[in-house]
């Protein structure tokens, strides 16, 4: 249940670590470090039978190299093959006292085995995290050429929110600084994470974060601790919307002053903030922009802007709708039209848009030959009219937006070879709402103050089962969709308070049938179908059962013949 929460809200791996599953048996962290279990097959266990195949997520295992039998190179080759994308050091030695940790050292079961079983798990390809405490731990697992660093300075003695860390978050974020400033003078791809201690909200990982070189968030007990799904999903939102687990938080505030409100784009996710960057670099210089995304992915006030941040803001874009129509009207109104015994000239939008940017909506309703005259444009910065010879220099900022399928390729694209090659380099790739959720809160509250054309409008009072299933909505509308559920949640009562059946009445979305009581199996199959019209897909949906399962009872309970 944590594993689906945790991928839902954004998280980025999940960790299968002993310590983890003693905390959910009612025990503590330290039981991590005691002979109660084999370590690693009590990881085994639970790793492979319920979060391996419960996420999509990168699932690490927490490997223990305490025991003076274990065959590395056999053991790691056994994780590959279960399906475990990487490995950490966990339980570690860093974890003991002194007194305990030298006799395993001294019997060549320390920190160097841990080491070794890092160095083994990348020669096979599978990706590392390193439990460290240490400056000196530190450089050894990089210099081994561990993936990212765990800084974990303790572990908790009691699974409370109330329980008291013998490390403050003052010393947290000094011996973290230390530790970061050692690894990113070595390698600074090497990501540094930390992992629990006395942080228990995000607004303390931002306060720790904001003075170190932390890029990431191990949320063990932090997360876990709390039973029930919809509080993981809060918190691990909380954590992963402050955009730590990418960009020091200094960086985020620069970029959404950067990107601001003004033109209704709203940024905190990192899939959603690398498409502005590419923004703010391409808005520069008269170099063209291409600026794709999924229907209703915001590619309008992208291209909007892109122009606002570019040196012709000052003058109002020039808008080009193209349009599916048969024979030449669009190559006319882009490119003008020479004059002819029958005709008169008409000035091409290129020349309307001399001084500013001409953003041509979507560029995909030209055909072939329209897009490839548009190619030629692009590289040689010159054209031609319709009917015409002479060539005339296009002034404009070209900003085109395309409208591309869900989870399609570049080469599937729906523009010629020509024009993708034109724009190579030059393309914004706008993610889909699916792929940036925790701007969820953010989206909401703006359209909310669009909606009522009010500053101050106060934010919707929506429940923890409304926002699950807004964030368990698929969105094929994308912002644009959402923008629509935001307008019909806006105008209810001020007293209303939002929950899941007010978003699925909004969505269109019908809720799962519960079997009656009062019906036997046999009875309530057959009211199913009854209900929808002998369709066996839309009743195995209804009954919450697989078409095969629903098959197989209308066989058994000879239902149909």
């Amino acid at each position: 249940m944590t594993a689906r929460a945790a991928e839902r809200a954004g998280a980025d791996f999940v960790l299968a670590l002993n310590a983890g599953r003693f905390r959910a048996m009612g025990g503590s962290s330290p039981a991590s470090i005691l002979p109660l279990r084999d370590s690693n097959a009590f990881v085994e266990g639970f790793g492979r039978s319920e979060i391996l195949r419960s996420t999509r997520l990168p699932v690490f295992f927490g490997a223990c190299t305490f025991n003076p039998a274990l065959d590395l190179d056999a053991f790691l080759d056994r994780l590959k093959r279960w399906g475990f994308a990487g490995v950490t050091n966990f339980p570690s030695v860093i974890h003991l006292d002194e007194p305990r940790r030298a006799i395993l050292e001294d019997n060549k079961l320390g920190y160097q085995r841990e080491v070794e079983l890092l160095m083994k798990a990348r020669q096979r390809g599978l990706m590392t995290i390193a439990y460290t405490r240490t400056q000196s731990e530190a450089r050894r697992m990089v210099e081994a050429g561990v993936e990212a660093i765990a800084m974990n300075f303790n572990l908790n003695p009691a699974e409370t929110a109330q329980s008291a860390s013998s490390i403050g978050l003052a010393e947290l974020a000094a011996r973290t600084r230390d530790i970061a400033r050692t690894v990113h003078s070595i390698d600074r791809n090497v990501v540094c994470l930390l992992g629990g201690g006395p942080i228990t909200k995000p607004e303390e990982l931002m306060d720790v974060c904001r003075e170190t070189g932390t890029q990431g968030f191990i949320g063990g007990s932090s997360l876990d601790r709390v039973p029930l799904e919809t509080s993981v999903l809060e918190m691990t939102s909380g954590f992963k919307t402050i955009n730590v687990l990418r960009e020091k938080v200094d960086l985020l505030e620069r970029q959404l002053q950067l990107n601001g409100y003004r033109h209704g784009v709203i940024a905190r996710s990192a899939t959603m903030n690398k498409a502005l960057d590419a923004a703010k670099r391409l808005a520069a210089g008269t170099n063209p922009v291409l600026i794709v995304g999924e229907t209703g992915a915001g590619k309008r006030r992208v291209a909007s802007l892109v122009h606002s941040l570019g040196g012709r803001k000052h003058r109002k874009p020039v808008m080009f709708p193209c349009r599916p129509t048969p024979g030449s009207q669009n190559a006319v109104a882009l490119f003008g039209l020479e004059a002819d015994k029958d005709t008169r000239r008409r000035i091409s939008v290129l020349e309307t848009a001399a001084e500013t940017s001409l953003v041509i909506l979507h560029v995909h309703d030209l055909s072939p030959g329209e897009q490839d005259k548009l190619a030629d444009l692009l590289e040689t910065g010159t054209y031609t009219a319709q009917n015409g010879a002479t060539t005339n220099r296009a002034e404009a900022k070209i900003i085109a937006t395309c409208t591309i399928p869900a989870r399609s390729r570049p080469l599937d694209w729906p523009i010629t070879a020509r024009l993708r090659e034109a724009f190579a380099g030059l393309a914004i790739v706008l993610p889909p709402m699916r792929d940036r959720l925790e701007d969820l809160p953010a989206l909401i509250h703006h359209f909310t103050i669009e909606t009522k054309g009010n500053a101050s409008a106060g934010a919707l009072a929506i429940e923890n089962s409304a926002f699950l299933a807004l964030a368990s909505h698929s969105w094929p509308g994308n912002v644009r969709e959402l923008r629509h559920v935001v307008e019909q949640l806006a105008i209810l009562p001020a007293d209303v308070l939002i929950a899941a059946d007010h978003i699925r009445s909004v969505l269109g979305v019908e809720p799962a049938i519960q079997e009656p009581t009062n019906l036997s199996e046999r009875e309530w199959i057959i009211d199913a179908l009854r209900r929808n019209k002998l369709h066996r897909g839309k009743t195995a949906r209804a009954l919450g059962l697989s078409r095969k399962t629903l098959y197989n009872k209308i066989r058994k309970l000879r239902i149909l013949e």
